[in-house]
């Protein structure tokens, strides 16, 4: 099992790096995944005619991977293309303003792109974010009133990895925290794999004892996701893992877990890269959990 398992990583790896094609489940409802997100982006994002020039010195420096970046490139026929996915923003009132990149950046890549430059930087490199996906929401801090980005990175080919990047700028540095679910909207996957909506609330929960953790709200033994695993189970969590339920249906709850992964093989994930990073799924209710 640990070899197939493996092996199924590898290949969905190795498919979505290469053919970097059919972008899969890409719209999502911002509100299941970003307590009090705000969608209006023309308020937070200007496109002001200092950007272009902005834009020719990350071009002159190689500072860009997109298409027509490299030094043989003519700005204006970069500019051309893409003017259009240039953004200028800032996460403080009191801070020099960041660029912002969005959209498609290569013909053979069918995925979009989020991408953020500090031109503060100096003789550093600029782009200090960037990934696959869709800007998904944003929201401003309650105490500091600082900005705070959400993007959605979804996948492609034969992929059902999603994460939701939370994006902080804190001492002059950008702090990243991300969320992990799985989904495919192609049909071969089953699902549903979050609800319409969800409850916000500020209760944590502990689970009283080891638990499974499924992508859908049902037990799934065969034909879950065609061509790759019979079971939904995304996998187990410990005794004592710490949770918080988002919506609750029949006798299933949708649930995001902060901590308590079990290390063990799973078809879906790598436990050793999720001991502290918070994933979606689906628990059956057992009425043995107890609020922190």
């Amino acid at each position: 099992m640990k070899k197939l398992s493996l092996l199924l990583l590898f290949a969905l790896s190795f498919n979505t790096y290469n053919a970097q094609v059919n972008p899969n489940l890409v719209d999502i409802p911002h509100e299941v995944f970003v307590n009090e997100g705000k969608t209006d982006f023309n308020k937070i994002l200007s496109q002001d005619t200092s950007i272009m020039s902005k834009v020719r010195d990350l071009h002159r420096f190689n500072e860009l991977s997109h298409d027509l970046t490299i030094q043989t490139n003519n700005f204006d026929e970069y500019w051309e293309r893409y003017a259009s996915q240039w953004y200028s923003f800032k996460f403080h009132k009191n801070q020099e303003a960041m660029l912002l990149f969005m959209g498609l950046k290569n013909d053979l890549d069918e995925r979009e792109y989020v991408e953020i430059f500090d031109l503060e930087k100096g003789i550093e490199q600029k782009g200090v974010y960037g990934n696959v996906g869709r800007l998904l929401a944003y929201k401003f801090h309650p105490l500091t009133n600082e900005l705070i980005l959400y993007t959605h990175k979804y996948p492609c080919c034969a992929g059902a990895s999603h994460n939701i990047y939370r994006i902080r700028k804190v001492n002059d540095k950008l702090k990243v925290e991300d969320r992990f679910f799985v989904g495919r909207d192609s049909g071969d996957m089953v699902g549903p794999f979050f609800p319409e909506k969800v409850n916000f609330s500020d209760k944590y929960h502990k689970l009283d004892k080891k638990t499974e953790l499924r992508w859908s709200p049902a037990i799934v033994n065969e034909n879950a996701f065609e061509d790759y695993t019979e079971s939904n189970l995304i996998i187990n969590y410990n005794k004592g893992a710490t949770y918080k339920i988002l919506h609750e249906k029949n006798d299933w709850q949708f649930v995001v877990f902060f901590n308590g992964i079990a290390e063990e093989q799973s078809m879906v994930l790598n436990y050793t890269n999720f001991k502290n990073k918070g994933v979606y799924g689906w628990i059956k209710v057992v009425n043995t959990t107890k609020n922190l």
